[in-house]
C-alpha cells in the first residue's frame, strides 16, 4: 500500500517474514538500531505468525518499524489475549517525521478492539510519546527469597543451543506455561527460542530426572531464576535446589511465582525502561504486585 506522510510517499506493509528482500532490509535496520537481527531465528523456523512487523519502506529500504507480538497469558486461571508492541525503530535519516505515529495508529486500529490489553516497554527518551495514544505507565514488582534448602546432588545438563536435539527439547517444553508462575505465557516457545539462540544462550539448564528446564544464571551467592518449564509435579523448592550452586543463598525471580511464602517483594527497577499499557480496564495493572516474565518481553 502506498501512503503519504508529510508530503513524502512510502510503502506500508505488514507481516513481512517470508519476503526475503524486505526481511533483509528489516534486519539491517534492527542491527543498526539494536545491535542484533532476526535472520538466524527465521532460518531455524522459529519466527512464526505471532510476531508481525509493521514496516514503512522508502523504495526497497525499510525505514521504520513497529512490531506486534501476540501473547497469551494465564492470569489467576483465566486466559488473556494481550498484544505486545516492540522493535520500534526508525532510520536516523527519517526520524521526527511522523513515521512511528503512523505505524502505532495502524497497530491500534488493527488490534485494540481484538485483545484484552496492549502493552510495551519504552525507553526513557520516548516516555512522553506513548501517552498520546492513550497508554498509561505502570510499575512492576519482583520477588526474591533466601534459599531455605541445601543443594541436591542431582544431574543437571546445560542445553547446547547449537544442537538441534536441545533446541527441539526447549521448543517442546517451553510451549507450555510455567506451572510455578502466577502470570505465565502459553505457546510462547517462538519467543523463548529467540532468547535461546541469542541473549540467554547459556542459561538453559535441564534436569533429566524431573524432565524440567530451568532458565537461570548466577551472580556471586545469588541465582536469577528467569523461568521454569516442567510438569509442575515437582515442588519448586526441589527444582531450585537441583540447579543452584553450593554458595547460593538467594533466589531472584524473573517471573511472579505462585508460592510467595518467605518472599520479599520490591519495585522492579529497570534502567531506561518503563512499562506502558492500554486496556478497557484501566485498573488491570494497578494494585497488582507482579511482573511480566522476563522471557515474555519481545
Amino acid at each position: 500500500m502506498n501512503i503519504v506522510i508529510n508530503q513524502k510517499e512510502y510503502i506500508f506493509k505488514k507481516g513481512i517474514r517470508n519476503d526475503h528482500k524486505i526481511r533483509r532490509s528489516f534486519n539491517q535496520l534492527a542491527e543498526q538500531s539494536f545491535g542484533f537481527d532476526f535472520e538466524a531465528w527465521y532460518q531455524l523456523g522459529f519466527w512464526n505468525e505471532k510476531y508481525i512487523p509493521y514496516v514503512l519502506l522508502n523504495g526497497e529500504a525499510v525505514v521504520a518499524n513497529v512490531s506486534v507480538s501476540l501473547m497469551d497469558f494465564y492470569l489467576s486461571g483465566e486466559m488473556r489475549k494481550y498484544i505486545q508492541i516492540g522493535t520500534v525503530m526508525t532510520d536516523a535519516n527519517y526520524r521526527n517525521q511522523g513515521l512511528s505515529r503512523f505505524l502505532i495508529e495502524r497497530v491500534l486500529e488493527d488490534w485494540h478492539s481484538n485483545c484484552d490489553a496492549m502493552y510495551l516497554f519504552a525507553k526513557d527518551s520516548v516516555k512522553d510519546f506513548y501517552p498520546k495514544f492513550g497508554f498509561v505507565s505502570a510499575q512492576e514488582y519482583q520477588l526474591n527469597r533466601d534459599v531455605t534448602t541445601n543443594k541436591l546432588d542431582i544431574k543437571v545438563e546445560k542445553l547446547n543451543m547449537e544442537e538441534q536435539s536441545d533446541l527441539k527439547l526447549l521448543k517442546n517444553k517451553s510451549a507450555d506455561l510455567n506451572p510455578y508462575s502466577l502470570f505465565a505465557t502459553e505457546s510462547s516457545e517462538w519467543l523463548v527460542l529467540f532468547y535461546g539462540i541469542s541473549f540467554f544462550k547459556n542459561k538453559f539448564l535441564y534436569i533429566p530426572q524431573y524432565n524440567t528446564i530451568v532458565v537461570a544464571d548466577f551472580e556471586g551467592d545469588t541465582m536469577n531464576c528467569y523461568d521454569i518449564y516442567g510438569t509442575g509435579e515437582i515442588p519448586m523448592d526441589r527444582i531450585l535446589s537441583a540447579v543452584m550452586k553450593k554458595e547460593t543463598k538467594k533466589v531472584v525471580f524473573g517471573f511472579t511465582p505462585k508460592e510467595q511464602e518467605g518472599c520479599e517483594i520490591s519495585l522492579l527497577k529497570q534502567e531506561d525502561t518503563t512499562l506502558f499499557y492500554k486496556t478497557k480496564d484501566q485498573n488491570i495493572c494497578k494494585g497488582n504486585k507482579r511482573m511480566f516474565p522476563i522471557l515474555s518481553r519481545a
